[in-house]
């Protein structure tokens, strides 16, 4: 936890900021603490500090209050740290003309741009965050980096661990908690959400840390990955444990089965013939499921892994789940789809069977769903 003296620096260089941009919607964000609002500080040029990138470390909360109503390996994933890891991104692709080195600093005019946001965003909703000090990296970083501590007022949703993000992130995830989440497991699970489990965000990273592929969402604090739900009935509903079966668990069941059955006729010992009406066409299942998988996955510029070998599986017919976990959670993964630029679910492949990678990546047309 940073200390008192460190918070206070952190709110006076945003403020500093905010002033020397001549904002004057400052007031909004701090009218509603307990204690009155300080007078405005001088428009002084901010200090060194704000733009040295600095460890993660929590400052004081920052309530936004509520205006009105507000118009995604097993186990828990842990938070990834903000210092760059060994493979972090370069400045240059692989085979890119050499380029200017990136600054490690955001300007004074990115600050204060990035804070002009993060009001706009946040001031009519009910958040309760940490500010941190803007963070750089190379090609990663944001100049208005946040704690997402908790959505909602009378009924709080809290994150465990507090994801770090940006403002844009922080307000999506704020709608899809009042406007999907709560109602859906009200409706579904008779009970209301109070805590997101598993949250995983910055991370200065390419996409599955390889250094052929594009930019992680991640590494610009623009996407979060989310493992688990806790009622306020206490169940906890875990996405790995509670989706059920994928598409690619049912093909590979359907080609296994056909395989047992192909060499049990050949030993003589042929199991009863399926049901009259068409037959099963693994082979044909299969190909489109792969080619459907394939075109989702290029358009949100990754790559499949390896998946579940099919002699894994039992030869036994396999089919999506319906229990009321799964039917939460798919309601939960379609309404994403209308509040972020990309979610990817269990149904995207293995690396995505145990948590939802929700973000807010602009695309031309439409998002990707899958």
């Amino acid at each position: 936890m940073a200390s008192t003296d460190k918070t206070l620096s952190n709110l006076s260089a945003w403020i500093s900021l905010a002033a020397l941009a001549g904002l004057v919607v400052i007031p909004l964000f701090f009218t509603h603490q307990d204690a009155s609002p300080a007078a405005p500080p001088p428009r002084a040029k901010p200090s060194p500090a704000v733009n040295a990138p600095a460890p993660l470390s929590p400052s004081a909360s920052a309530q936004v209050p509520a205006a009105g109503p507000p118009k995604a390996e097993p186990g828990v994933i842990a938070p990834s740290p903000n210092t760059p890891a060994a493979n972090a991104p370069t400045a240059n692709a692989p085979g890119a003309p050499t380029a200017a080195a990136p600054s490690e600093t955001w300007s004074d005019v990115e600050q204060v741009a990035g804070l002009r946001d993060c009001l706009r965003l946040l001031a009519p909703l009910a958040l309760e965050v940490d500010l941190d000090t803007p963070m750089r990296h190379g090609q990663c970083g944001t100049p208005a980096p946040l704690l997402l501590r908790s959505v909602g007022e009378a009924e709080k949703v809290a994150f465990e661990p507090a994801p770090e993000m940006n403002c844009r992130l922080a307000a999506g995830v704020a709608r899809w908690v009042e406007t999907v989440l709560q109602p859906t497991a009200k409706e579904v699970l008779k009970s209301r959400i109070v805590k997101i489990i598993g949250a995983s965000s910055y991370a200065c990273r390419n996409i599955y840390n390889s250094p052929n592929l594009p930019l992680s969402e991640h590494a610009t604090g623009n996407a979060v990955d989310v493992a688990g739900f806790v009622t306020a009935d206490g169940h906890t509903i875990t996405v790995k444990q509670g989706w059920g079966a994928t598409e690619r668990d049912i093909v590979a069941a359907k080609k296994k089965a056909v395989e047992v059955a192909a060499k049990a006729a050949k030993k003589g010992d042929a199991p009863d013939p399926p049901p009259a009406g068409r037959p099963e066409q693994p082979g044909e299942d299969a190909k489109k499921a792969v080619a459907k998988e394939k075109a989702n996955l290029h358009r949100a510029g990754l790559k499949p892994v390896a998946e579940a070998s099919a002699a894994t599986l039992p030869p036994t017919t396999v089919v999506a789940s319906t229990t009321t976990e799964a039917t939460f959670l798919k309601r939960l993964h379609h309404g994403a789809c209308s509040v972020f630029g990309t979610v990817l679910g269990p149904e995207a492949n293995e690396a995505h069977r145990d948590h939802f990678h929700l973000d807010m990546k602009e695309r031309k047309g439409a998002g990707i769903c899958h």
